[in-house]
């Protein structure tokens, strides 16, 4: 059964998927919440599916307080894109011990050097090129594809 809305949050909601359709693409960015996405960033996706996200291109960035980050990658990888059809780029950024890196911070000294703020900021232009340059690719799909709505549903 389908969950009913307050005019107020379906306010919200058609407002928020109007600004989404209009979007070639998206940097889907996730905290690490005890090794998995947040349930609301899960969420974001069975509520708005095909219709904002399909043939989009998507950059998963995940963020983490210490060592980890790349669970949401793979959790993201894994159950997200099946019924939104979002198409991930190849490539993803993690951003560990975030409370310290690009500050100036003692916590992780290795983290706050140089070298490691001049690594990320290269990967992070990298890979919003190559994000810029599957949305102008995927427009062409998105305006030769047709959605079938016998298939609405990932396999």
């Amino acid at each position: 059964m389908a969950k009913s809305y307050s005019d107020e949050e379906q306010s919200i909601i058609d407002s928020n998927k109007a600004g989404l359709i209009e979007a070639d693409g998206f940097i889907v960015i996730s905290p690490e919440w005890n090794g998995m996405v947040p349930s609301v960033l899960k969420n974001l996706f069975l509520l708005y599916s095909t219709d904002v996200f399909a043939h989009k291109p998507g950059l998963i960035a995940s963020i983490s307080a210490g060592v980890g980050g790349s669970y949401p990658i793979t959790e993201l990888r894994t159950s997200s894109y099946k019924n939104s059809r979002i198409c991930y780029l190849p490539e993803h950024l993690i951003f560990r011990h975030v409370t310290s890196i690009f500050n100036d911070s003692d916590d992780y000294p290795d983290d706050n050097d140089e070298s490691t703020q001049s690594y990320m900021s290269e990967r992070t232009d990298y890979c919003l090129d190559l994000l810029l340059s599957y949305s102008a690719a995927l427009k062409t799909v998105r305006a030769d594809v047709l959605q079938n709505p016998k298939f609405g549903n990932g396999m």
